[in-house]
């Protein structure tokens, strides 16, 4: 059911990159589903509470046994351990987890809630792979890649294009991370990698089996 999901959001997308240029506003707000079912607000509190602490023992707890990874069919806590290295000090799961747990998502189908709201939500009439969301309602867009660059326009959960992206996906982004964007009134500009995410980024989804909630699928790219 996962894969079906996952299969049809991609398909929707690729759609997307045909339709008429949209017209403004351009903008995602957060949206939020999660109240319309109390099992999984407790769940999902509960998991925000074992990333803030960083318990990598406790995490698997809430992980399925057959936790989806990949496109290319990494599946299971053995490989989510292989990959992301909870144990060590390093480990950018948390900042990882953190964008997906914390920002909102939606409930594709009874049972299942798909995680952030920036790839939930993502209206189809975009181009996924070449778009990114404001995450940031204090975000500014610059006439060059510098903190101290003059400032072209401000943001508040614009869709923009990507013109050039940064080397940094957004958990792995720093203050000297910067994404080159149009928006849809035609200025261009530089956005930094932290205060924005592509749709196509770390996203989740959390199934309900057998009464319990788990994330079933931690998956990025197409």
């Amino acid at each position: 059911m996962i894969v079906r999901w996952l299969s049809i959001a991609l398909i929707a997308f690729a759609a997307a990159a045909n339709a008429a240029e949209p017209t403004p506003p351009a903008r995602l707000l957060p949206v939020d589903e999660a109240a319309k079912d109390p099992s999984f607000v407790r769940f999902r509190n509960e998991l925000k509470e074992v990333i803030a602490r960083k318990d990598a023992a406790k995490l698997f707890h809430y992980l399925a046994s057959d936790i989806h990874l990949s496109f290319g069919g990494h599946y299971g806590g053995p490989e989510f351990h292989k990959m992301w290295k909870p144990f060590d000090k390093d480990t950018k799961v948390w900042k990882a987890l953190s964008l997906v747990v914390d920002n909102g998502g939606t409930f594709p189908v009874p049972g299942g809630f798909a995680a952030p709201y920036v790839y939930a939500a993502f209206p189809e009439e975009f181009d996924a792979f070449t778009s990114v969301v404001v995450m940031n309602s204090e975000a500014v867009m610059r006439d060059a890649p510098n903190a101290n660059a003059r400032i072209v326009r401000k943001l508040d959960h614009d869709i923009l294009e990507v013109v050039n992206a940064s080397s940094s996906v957004q958990h792995e982004a720093g203050p000297n991370d910067w994404v080159e964007v149009k928006h849809v009134a035609g200025q261009r500009g530089f956005v930094l990698a932290t205060d924005v995410r592509s749709p196509i980024d770390y996203r989740a989804i959390f199934e309900k089996r057998k009464g319990k909630w788990v994330m079933q699928t931690f998956i990025a790219g197409d």
